[in-house]
């Protein structure tokens, strides 16, 4: 069990390391205004868009899910919270 979600965060964090990595081919400008071009969106208008990753098994495991009510102390006073954990399981 904690093999596969282990293979997973690594997998992740390669991912995270690719994607973030600077272009060695961009072009460099020196010009103090060449920063910010006219057809660039404000960063309130830019929206990250985010991978979605879809775990497609084999045919023979499926998704078994408990789920219960819990109690949870909080400064404010307890609240009861809906709780989940999901496991692959064999058929």
């Amino acid at each position: 069990m904690h093999y596969g979600r282990t293979i997973l965060w690594a997998a992740g964090v390669g991912l995270a390391a690719i994607v973030t990595q600077p272009a060695a081919s961009a072009p460099k400008s020196t010009a103090p205004n060449a920063a910010m071009s006219s057809t660039e969106l404000s960063a309130q208008q830019r929206r990250r868009v985010r991978p979605r990753i879809t775990v497609v098994p084999l045919s023979r495991y499926y998704r078994q899910c408990d789920s219960w009510l819990a109690i949870e102390h909080r400064p404010s006073g307890d609240v009861i919270t809906p709780q989940m954990r999901c496991v692959w399981a064999l058929r």
